[in-house]
């Protein structure tokens, strides 16, 4: 037999990762289960071993890739940890421009992460909030669609446990900090908007958030 007929290593993540040389070379049009296993050097029929269609495999790079994002941000407020002790707010600074700098810098599987799980998913229903904050007529519930599995919800877990530090309303302040650094990365992927040159991404997003107006 080939070697194309077997697969050696952990055959799961060379599809992954195939599935992301051919996203960011090529974009996602080209992307197939033929296509994935002749970049990963197996037979068309080795995915199958995996997942049970396309669509799985590439949920599993979205997956993949929310994970990676997440590992970069963990990176930087390790970093930052090191050299300070650090505040809620530099925390949260630190992991919005991690994030966007890992959105920027790949497009494509960035559009392939928002665009296989649902994003619109939340919800003010107290049986299905994921944190029920102090039981008074003004509280806030708030939940994270079901549909996002644990893996694609660690950036925002992150972005939670961080207000967390000293807020009774993590929860509900992380989705807006979430959906804020995703609304501004979709723009400046799609060309609508462009951080002046010379400034990083930490200190633009410094300049437009509220909490952090005194760390620019």
């Amino acid at each position: 037999m080939t070697s194309k007929q077997y697969h050696h290593g952990d055959l799961k993540t060379s599809l992954i990762t195939a599935g992301n040389v051919i996203l960011s070379r090529d974009g996602a049009d080209a992307l197939s289960l033929r296509a994935i296993a002749a970049e990963a050097g197996v037979s068309h029929m080795a995915p199958y071993a995996h997942f049970k269609n396309k669509k799985e495999l590439i949920k599993s790079i979205a997956e993949a890739g929310f994970v990676e994002m997440a590992a970069t941000m963990e990176a930087v407020a390790a970093e930052l940890k090191a050299s300070k002790v650090v505040t809620s707010a530099e925390l949260v600074l630190a992991y919005g421009a991690s994030y966007l700098e890992f959105a920027t810098h790949n497009p494509e599987l960035y559009r392939l992460m928002l665009g296989q799980v649902e994003t619109t998913g939340r919800k003010i229903k107290k049986e299905t909030s994921v944190s029920q904050l102090t039981p008074t007529e003004s509280s806030i519930q708030v939940s994270v669609s079901p549909l996002f599995s644990e893996k694609t919800q660690k950036p925002f877990l992150l972005l939670k446990a961080a207000f967390a530090a000293n807020d009774d309303h993590a929860e509900a302040k992380a989705l807006g900090a979430w959906s804020m650094v995703h609304g501004m990365a979709a723009l400046i992927i799609e060309g609508h908007i462009q951080p002046p040159k010379g400034i990083s991404f930490k200190r633009f997003l410094a300049a437009t958030i509220p909490f952090s107006k005194s760390l620019t």
